[in-house]
């Protein structure tokens, strides 16, 4: 199939699915659900609960990113913290499917856009494509629907911990440094209540490959009032961490 080509290179497009350099399978098959989290040291605390083992290593520049299998009871599942940034946690993400993932849940924390009580959860079901790492697993769009599958097993899952939940479209974003008070005034004008920086990137990657992705997250630094902003110590907030962390494990199960 022909590029598509366009004015602007972000918005041309091949859907050729073999690229000069491809995720390797593994030589034993990763298990096909997995949790990947932002949280390390909550991270930690689960692999040693679970009594985590190494079971592959995604390499990179920064630094590398172990890949642990869990087991609990008779379900095996894996667990890697994930990547900062929508190409770099993109680029994880396909290299977790290469191995044999099926469905990827990630919980990690993003901006609130309205007053949203910090650690508050957030349940995203569709993500805008403000950034680059979508537009080259899928064809232009301004919205990617998340995969029902996973937003209902969060859903089973928060409601059975007696979880108050938000539902909502994040605003994906590459421009940390740019969230400017009059784009937030803009985001905020069309509805959206949290930013983030990973979320439509993973979703497209896992539309690509046929898989399944998921998200749960916590309201974190708060942008309501630009002139006033607030980080809330959102880094720092680890009973949100650590909740978000087994909520979003009890929803892996569900899967």
């Amino acid at each position: 199939m022909p590029i598509t080509r366009h004015q602007y290179p972000i918005l041309e497009y091949s859907s050729q699915e073999s690229a000069v350099i491809n995720p390797r399978p593994a030589d034993a098959p990763f298990p096909r659900l997995c949790l990947m989290t932002f949280f390390r040291e909550p991270l930690a605390r689960l692999v040693e609960q679970y009594r985590g083992r190494v079971i592959g290593t995604y390499r990179s520049e920064m630094r590398p990113f172990e890949v642990y299998a869990l087991q609990d009871g008779s379900r095996e599942l894996c667990a890697v913290q994930a990547a900062v940034g929508a190409a770099a946690s993109a680029m994880l993400a396909d290299w977790l499917y290469g191995k044999g993932v099926e469905t990827i849940l990630c919980c990690g924390s993003c901006g609130v856009l309205e007053d949203i009580p910090a650690g508050d959860v957030i349940l995203p079901v569709r993500a805008l494509r403000d950034e680059g790492a979508s537009y080259h697993y899928l064809p232009p769009a301004r919205f990617i629907e998340l995969d029902e599958g996973p937003i209902l097993a969060a859903c089973a899952a928060l409601e059975e911990a007696g979880a108050p939940y938000i539902r909502c479209t994040t605003w994906t974003t590459d421009g940390f440094y740019r969230e400017t008070p009059e784009m937030v005034a803009y985001r905020r004008s069309e509805g959206y209540q949290v930013v983030e920086m990973e979320c439509a990137a993973l979703a497209a990657v896992a539309r690509f490959r046929g898989k399944r992705f998921g998200a749960l997250l916590y309201s974190g630094d708060i942008l309501a009032n630009p002139a006033a902003y607030n980080d809330r110590n959102w880094a720092g907030n680890h009973s949100a961490r650590d909740k978000l962390m087994m909520l979003t494990l009890r929803a892996l199960m569900k899967l």
